[in-house]
């Protein structure tokens, strides 16, 4: 069934994807407590963003399509950030602690567990580790060729692996946490 995808990028860097992403969920709750601000302003901002989202009753469509563009937005650049090398490695670590510095910052250590236990992060977390692995197989081509034609070549050859499968995951998990919001916003609101 993966075959296509485990043809196309190394396990060790689906393994390497999930160490940093992890990492960065390990530091978070380190880096809050310990008040690195300078580690913080970006995730803050992106839960006041979050916040406001949530606080309007967006109809299941709106927030479906909000939730499928903006998650695909940032995994996507996760995986074209190959071109530069270095930002795979930043983009899998940072990502992991973003998140966890929200939920941290939601709900202190309870906010980290359920990460690990929310059914839309064991639909995210593999699509980000896959896009994160497949920046790791375009900076390889980078670093190893220095030519951009070469990451052009694998680059067109990993972008219907990206549609294949993180965009599909993406779809199924954006469709699925929509639901859930507009289910929890039912229940708030008193109504059935």
């Amino acid at each position: 069934m993966f075959s296509d995808l485990f043809d196309s990028i190394r396990v060790s860097y689906l393994f390497i994807s999930g160490i940093l992403f992890f990492c960065g969920i390990y530091f978070a709750p380190y880096a809050v407590e310990k008040g690195w601000n300078w580690l913080l302003v970006y995730p803050r901002w992106m839960f006041r963003i979050l916040e406001k989202y949530l606080q309007v009753n967006f109809r299941f469509l709106i927030l479906f399509t909000l939730i499928f563009v903006l998650n695909n937005i940032s995994l996507f650049l996760s995986f074209i950030s190959g071109y530069t090398i270095i930002l795979p490695l930043l983009a899998a670590f940072f990502t992991g602690f973003n998140i966890a510095v929200i939920s941290f910052d939601m709900a202190g250590w309870r906010g980290i567990w359920h990460m690990f236990i929310n059914p839309v992060a064991w639909l995210e977390f593999p699509a980000g580790l896959i896009s994160f692995a497949m920046g790791f197989q375009l900076a390889e081509y980078q670093l190893r060729f220095g030519k951009l034609e070469f990451t052009n070549q694998m680059f067109q050859q990993l972008l219907p692996l990206y549609f294949k499968y993180v965009m599909t995951i993406l779809l199924i998990a954006a469709l699925l946490e929509s639901a859930l919001i507009v289910l929890a916003q039912k229940f708030d609101d008193g109504t059935d």
